[in-house]
This record gives C-alpha cells, sequence and structure tokens, in this order.
C-alpha cells in the first residue's frame, strides 16, 4: 500500500512538474514574442521618420512613423513615451468594442501584456480628458513604471508626458499623481470624466486630482485645458489604481 501511494504521488508530482514547465515556456515564449513585436514596430516607425528627412517640404504635420503604424492597423492612433522610463508603447483606440487591447497585442493577438489603449468613451479632440489603460506588469513592462511617480523626486526629474498621435504631436505636464481605489460603490470615479458638461465640472474634477495627489506639482490646468490620464492597476490596497493626470502643453512641438 505505501508504495502505491508513494507510486501515486511521485506520478502527480511530475504531472504538476510538467504543467508547470509547459505554461512558463509559454510565458518565456509570449515575452520573447512581444520583445520582437516591439522592436519591430519601433524599427517601422525609425525608418519612415528617417525617409521623411529626405522630403524638404513644410507640409509634414505628423510623424511619418506614426502613420507607417496607422496603416498597419487603422486601431493604432499614437505612441506614447515617458522618458526615464519603460514607457514607450504605441497606443491604440477600437471604441465601440470595450477592452479589445486588454490582452491583445498590436497585430490582435493574444498576449497577456495587452497594449496601450484609449478609453472607448473618449473622442479624440472633442474628449476635455483623454485615458489611457494598461497593465501593471510584474516584468516592469507597459504601465509598471507609473508607480515610480508614488516618488516625488521622480516626478520632478520625469514631468512630462510624449504623445505623438496621428494628428500631431502632444506634450503634457503632469499635475497630479494619487492612488485610489475603484469599484467600491463610493471611490473616486475618475474614468468618468470624459467631457465636462460645465465650467464647474471641470474645476471640480481637476481640485478633486489635485487634493488627492501624494505631493503638490506646483502645476493646474485651467478650463479648456485637454487633459491626459494614465491609468493602471496599484497593489497595495484591493482594486487599488495608480493614475496620472496631465494637461496638454499649448504651442506645437517638432
Amino acid at each position: 500500500m505505501r508504495k502505491w501511494v508513494a507510486g501515486l504521488l511521485l506520478s502527480i508530482s511530475v504531472i504538476l512538474l510538467t504543467i508547470s514547465l509547459y505554461f512558463l515556456m509559454g510565458f518565456f515564449v509570449q515575452e520573447r514574442q512581444d520583445n520582437q513585436l516591439q522592436q519591430e514596430l519601433q524599427e517601422l516607425m525609425q525608418e519612415k521618420e528617417d525617409d521623411s528627412e529626405e522630403d524638404t517640404s513644410d507640409d509634414l504635420e505628423v510623424d511619418a512613423g506614426i502613420l507607417a503604424l496607422h496603416e498597419e492597423n487603422p486601431d493604432c492612433i499614437g505612441w506614447l513615451t515617458i522618458d526615464g522610463t519603460r514607457i514607450d508603447y504605441p497606443v491604440m483606440y477600437r471604441p465601440g468594442d470595450k477592452n479589445y487591447y486588454l490582452h491583445r497585442d498590436f497585430n490582435g493577438e493574444y498576449s497577456a501584456n495587452g497594449c496601450l489603449f484609449l478609453a472607448e468613451e473618449c473622442v479624440p479632440g472633442n474628449s476635455d480628458n483623454l485615458i489611457i489603460y494598461g497593465h501593471h506588469m510584474n516584468s516592469g513592462k507597459m504601465f509598471a513604471d507609473l508607480e515610480k511617480y508614488k516618488d516625488e523626486g521622480f516626478y520632478e526629474e520625469h514631468p512630462t508626458i510624449l504623445f505623438r498621435t496621428i494628428w500631431g504631436n502632444e506634450q503634457y505636464q503632469i499635475f497630479a499623481a494619487f492612488t485610489t481605489p475603484v469599484y467600491t460603490g463610493n471611490d473616486f470615479d475618475y474614468y468618468s470624466f470624459i467631457k465636462a458638461g460645465t465650467v464647474e465640472d471641470y474645476k471640480k474634477f481637476v481640485a478633486s486630482v489635485k487634493e488627492k495627489s501624494l505631493y503638490q506639482t506646483g502645476t493646474t490646468a485651467k478650463y479648456r485645458d485637454k487633459l491626459l490620464t494614465l491609468s493602471t492597476c496599484e497593489y497595495s490596497q484591493k482594486n487599488g489604481r495608480m493614475v496620472l493626470v496631465a494637461k496638454k502643453n499649448n504651442g506645437k512641438l517638432p
């Protein structure tokens, strides 16, 4: 009987080990594929940008690289970069198909990392606040580095966000960084503010995020300033979120 039990336990252990190795190998393969795709997208952008530099016309107002990505997949509307972080990714937008890119890569294939994506309710060019979501991956990918903005010193060294879009390059100045629980029934629904109904609605939202901010940045937003909100999971609390709110800087970027 003891030999039978020992044999059964050994068989179960071998099966569990095999399953674990299978999923581990799958993880490494997925990460390698994601890294390769990211590199290919960056190379495509760079190639098109290099080509555009040879065009001496004055008609080029949008990054040729961003337009090339948009041609590859019309859901790609831009590229988000924060210097000093690993945040350097395309941004997808698929209105009417909620969370489509939550677990899909640029090509629409399954990926645990997913993509950065603009909230389906937002309307670029019309919304007062563009909300971009991304996973907080243990690997440090996607929006994991938003966590660094809990440190005021890090914010002071990295206060801006570059959002290159099919409509032009945009720079945003971060003015609030906070954490908050969501889906509690009594949470701060920052994700609901997309279009201000009134001037007071806008001012109330700005005041709320500044009040919740982990530190005061000395920067604020005034009515008609376009806002950009970045949101990811935060694990110090149940259903936590780490959120940055920034205002668009006026003026055309090179």
